[in-house]
């Protein structure tokens, strides 16, 4: 919409400026015609006079020798025809086709009109004529073909200057005055485009400002209304999942306690023990419900975290869990992250590693590729079918050969909606080797001091 003003703003102070140079400079090209014109005729006229008594006597050498002059000075070409067309005098070119139009209308009495406008693409040059002769008596006629090459030169220089003139005044009208005002005219409209954007990032607080035509203003409280209702169906949708939460998790609590008072002398041990398994199940689907109905709620601001740090004291309170735990963790790396996030992402995906990939290697790499800061976990187990491995880390998905495994399938949703959070991304990919490979990959952050301390990184066993 920007370019669409900026060229119709543009085309409009173009077609002024075409309107108002134009008329100008087709008023200096006629006057200075004209100007010529009227000059030549005067000429034209003395020659008449002079050839008066020329024709009359039939002597010609002084007119010849004043033609002669006249055409050194102002060059073209002048004849003195009589009445039967014969030249009496004459002083450059002689007469031909062209002049002969000019000559009838000189014997027929009538002057020449005025020529057409000498313009820098006309023919070179005018002629004109008048007749000689006494009272209504025509004795002959003076002709003339002056150049207009000064006319033409002056005329292409100020038509040089007008549109050099021109040109830069529209310049300075686009950036001086167009561009501005284009500026001020979609100033609302990139006030909703921002206010659009940041509401789709995330800033569900997002307004535009009512500003500008009514037009505008009316799109920008529509926009607002719509702003306002998805803020309020997503903290309805939050309220829904959390107060769910809570209230399931009362009767669990006392669920579990009723099943635990059954677990006395005399009753089936073993069933009490699976009903309160599958409580304790119940209990960490509600928790996880709470977790990721609060994604979301609060807006993260990103901020330069030391990211090796935070991965090596990790890695060290999960390395007893771990038959060998390698962890290749760089000084030095940074990245935009939250608060607990590189705990919560290491958190789920070593507990995977540890249920799904049971007695195998795992390793823990942190490296800057691609301009990111990349927080790998991969383990040697048994990995996933290839048509599975695309839904990793969709709500409660769990492979058909891990369902009776403990867990949510909520883990790794959490870590991908908490990842996004910050503008990161969770990838999962089948290892070469065998085994999955789970990356997080975080923007980079200022360079920070990340020296590792003496015993806080773990070893490989």
């Amino acid at each position: 919409m920007r370019r669409r003003l900026l060229a119709l703003a543009v085309t409009l102070v173009g077609v002024v400026l075409v309107a108002l140079t134009v008329p100008l400079i087709t008023t200096y090209a006629e006057d200075r015609t004209q100007d010529q014109f009227v000059r030549r005729l005067a000429h034209l006229n003395r020659f008449a006079v002079l050839s008066q008594t020329t024709l009359e006597a039939g002597e010609a050498t002084s007119l010849a020798t004043d033609l002669e002059r006249y055409v050194e000075v102002y060059g073209g070409s002048v004849a003195v025809v009589n009445a039967n067309r014969q030249v009496v005098a004459a002083s450059g070119t002689e007469v031909d086709a062209a002049l002969a139009p000019v000559v009838d209308d000189a014997l027929s009495g009538r002057t020449s009109p005025s020529p057409p406008t000498a313009w820098p693409w006309s023919p070179g040059s005018m002629t004109l004529g008048t007749p000689v002769g006494r009272d209504a008596e025509v004795l002959g006629a003076v002709v003339m073909e002056a150049p207009t090459d000064p006319v033409q030169d002056a005329v292409a220089g100020w038509l040089m200057w007008l549109v050099v003139g021109g040109v830069s005044v529209l310049g300075l009208t686009v950036f001086g005055v167009v561009v501005p005002f284009v500026g001020w005219v979609m100033r609302p409209v990139h006030d909703l485009d921002a206010a659009a954007r940041r509401l789709a990032t995330g800033d569900l607080g997002s307004r535009a400002h009512e500003i500008g035509p009514p037009e505008l203003r009316e799109l920008g409280r529509s926009f607002n209304s719509m702003a306002d209702s998805v803020q309020t169906s997503q903290r309805q949708q939050r309220d829904l999942v959390a107060d769910a939460a809570h209230q399931l998790g009362n009767p669990l609590t006392a669920l579990r306690l009723r099943i635990e008072n059954l677990g006395q002398p005399g009753t089936d041990s073993e069933r009490v023990g699976a009903a309160l398994e599958e409580a304790d199940r119940l209990d960490s689907l509600v928790g996880a419900l709470l977790d990721l109905s609060q994604v979301g709620a609060v807006a993260v601001t990103p901020e330069p975290r030391d990211v090796a740090e935070e991965v090596r004291g990790r890695c060290a309170m999960w390395e007893p869990v771990f038959a060998s735990l390698e962890v290749d963790v760089p000084g030095g790396l940074t990245a935009m992250s939250a608060p607990g996030l590189v705990d919560l992402v290491l958190d789920a995906l070593l507990d995977n590693a540890a249920k799904f990939a049971a007695g195998s290697a795992v390793a823990v790499r942190l490296a800057e590729v691609g301009g990111e800061v990349v927080l790998s976990v991969r383990d040697h187990g048994p990995g996933l079918p290839d048509h599975d491995v695309a839904k990793v880390g969709d709500r409660f998905f769990r492979g058909r050969e891990h369902q009776n495994v403990p867990g949510t399938g909520l883990g790794l949703a959490i870590v991908r909606a908490r990842v996004a959070d910050v503008g990161g991304r969770l990838d999962v990919e089948l290892a070469s080797g065998g085994g999955l490979l789970a990356s997080v990959s975080l923007r980079p952050g200022s360079r920070g001091s990340s020296a590792p301390r003496p015993g806080a990184a773990p070893r490989a066993r």
